[in-house]
């Protein structure tokens, strides 16, 4: 490959792994998932088991299981500042109805996930801009899975290199 993989210039996945890395090191969010698969001292074995980095909605499984998926998106330039830009970064909950019927610490199993994200990420700036929660919609998939949907907004630099072109436009890499 000729890119540089394992240092790639992009805040959306340097962003997704920052994510990751909180989702799964959280005890709490670990406990409440409750993946029976997943080793606790292990918990970075929930990443593409029970924490998915895109919105991924559940197939027809034989297994009730919790999932949190997350996807991350640029909205565009600022329309106040054009080196500046909007990000949404959304969080969907699914919880398996047979799970949901089991309430932990006295709530429903999607509401303490949510509460779970928006503790640790609203108006946090560990992505290197405030996050704010815009949206907090409880929802359904189906008959099998319950969800709760988080939305974040973020204003970031647009850019935060100086001006330069793009490395493979004339078939050679400078």
């Amino acid at each position: 490959m000729r890119r540089d993989i394992q240092h790639v210039d992009d805040d959306i996945i340097r962003k997704k792994r920052i994510i990751e890395q909180m989702l799964y090191s959280d005890p709490d969010i670990v406990e409440v998932i409750n993946d029976p698969d997943i080793d606790p001292s292990c918990p970075e074995e929930l990443l593409y088991k029970s924490i998915w980095p895109f919105i991924r909605i559940p197939g027809v499984q034989d297994k009730s299981k919790n999932y949190i998926t997350f996807s991350i998106s640029d909205m565009g330039l600022s329309p106040r500042n054009e080196v500046m830009k909007n990000q949404y970064v959304q969080f969907v909950i699914f919880v398996h109805k047979d799970l949901a019927k089991k309430p932990i610490f006295g709530m429903a199993r999607h509401d303490c996930l949510g509460y779970l994200i928006r503790d640790i990420f609203n108006l946090s700036d560990m992505l290197g801009a405030q996050m704010n929660l815009i949206s907090n919609a409880e929802g359904a998939t189906d008959t099998d899975y319950i969800t709760r949907t988080l939305k974040f907004e973020l204003v970031d630099n647009n850019s935060t290199k100086p001006l330069r072109t793009n490395p493979y436009e004339y078939g050679a890499r400078r």
